[in-house]
């Protein structure tokens, strides 16, 4: 234990002294909170006065989205929404920083001359990583609260809102990110190349998905005929709503992207049927049950995280 903790206070001697994490804290802490509020404010002002603020509908909506409660909510679903996801981009140039550095500045020798014991190093190396992704979560929920507490000055907003749920799904979207952290680490460590390694972990996973559903797909097809053809779209239909239960992508962000529907109705729209959005559903995380997710992620972390174990303790380093 010791030799570990040895480690994380290295590591993070290391890892804070970096801009990365900064210029990510930057984006995610100011830059989101920032234009929810000046969006916000243009909001009302354009339409507080007009026929379209009857009943107050329009302040509804500013509360929805810029209250300190509204940006929380917007800054866990945000990223989880962007494409390439802000979280994979954050756990991929984390694991650059941690894995592939070492190899670059050829420090893997003098780090496990220092502390022979692997893994000590590979979990404090995994430590740092999960508390700098916690630091980044931890830090736009606080950052959202300041936003908020600032926005009511000029704005009509609260701090109302259902708070506990929100920060279990934060602390649960952390949790998932281990996964995605083992497999960030596995791919840089194991294609022996940051820059490489950073690439696949941030489009591997969806292309890999995306490439199984098309065969799945194509496989599935039938010769078309004017009796079959409704069956085959159904069966299509099917078909595309049960692939992503055990997608690595749809389940590492569905803690994020559970209040998704909340969020759109801030906005003022009101999603198809308000919960059913047919085969996309799953691809959003919307048909995926908070514990169906935790469990397909928990295996995902097994996985990825005991070929990382094997690999570092087997493979020579430089």
């Amino acid at each position: 234990m010791s030799a570990t903790l040895s480690v994380v206070r290295a590591e993070l001697f290391k890892a804070l002294r970096k801009r990365r994490f900064y210029v990510l804290g930057a984006l995610y802490w100011v830059l989101l909170p920032v234009l929810a509020l000046i969006i916000g404010r243009v909001v009302l002002v354009n339409l507080g006065q007009s026929f379209a603020n009857e009943g107050g509908n329009v302040e509804q909506i500013v509360q929805g989205f810029a209250s300190a409660f509204g940006i929380a909510r917007l800054a866990l679903v945000g990223p989880a929404i962007m494409n390439p996801t802000g979280y994979i981009i954050a756990a991929a140039l984390f694991a650059g920083l941690l894995m592939a550095e070492e190899r670059s500045h050829r420090m893997w020798k003098t780090s496990l001359v220092v502390q022979p014991n692997r893994l000590a190093v590979l979990g404090g190396k995994t430590i740092v990583g999960m508390l700098l992704l916690g630091g980044l979560l931890a830090g736009a929920l606080l950052t959202s609260v300041l936003a908020g507490a600032v926005g009511t000055l000029f704005l009509p907003t609260t701090f109302a809102g259902d708070w506990a749920p929100l920060v279990g799904l934060y602390l649960l979207q952390w949790l998932h990110l281990v996964a995605a952290l083992m497999l960030a680490y596995l791919l840089v460590f194991m294609v022996r190349s940051g820059t490489l390694g950073i690439i696949m972990v941030i489009f591997l996973p969806a292309l890999l998905e995306g490439l199984y559903t098309i065969i799945t797909t194509l496989g599935a097809l039938q010769p078309l005929t004017r009796l079959n053809a409704l069956f085959q779209a159904l069966r299509m239909q099917q078909l595309w709503e049960a692939l992503p239960r055990y997608f690595f992508t749809p389940n590492l962000y569905a803690p994020a992207r559970s209040p998704l529907t909340a969020l759109l109705r801030s906005f003022g729209a009101d999603p198809i049927g308000s919960t059913d959005m047919g085969p996309f559903n799953a691809l959003l995380g919307r048909d995926l049950t908070l514990p169906h997710a935790a469990a397909v992620m928990a295996g995902y972390a097994v996985v990825f995280g005991g070929l990382l174990v094997w690999l570092f303790l087997r493979r020579d380093v430089e």
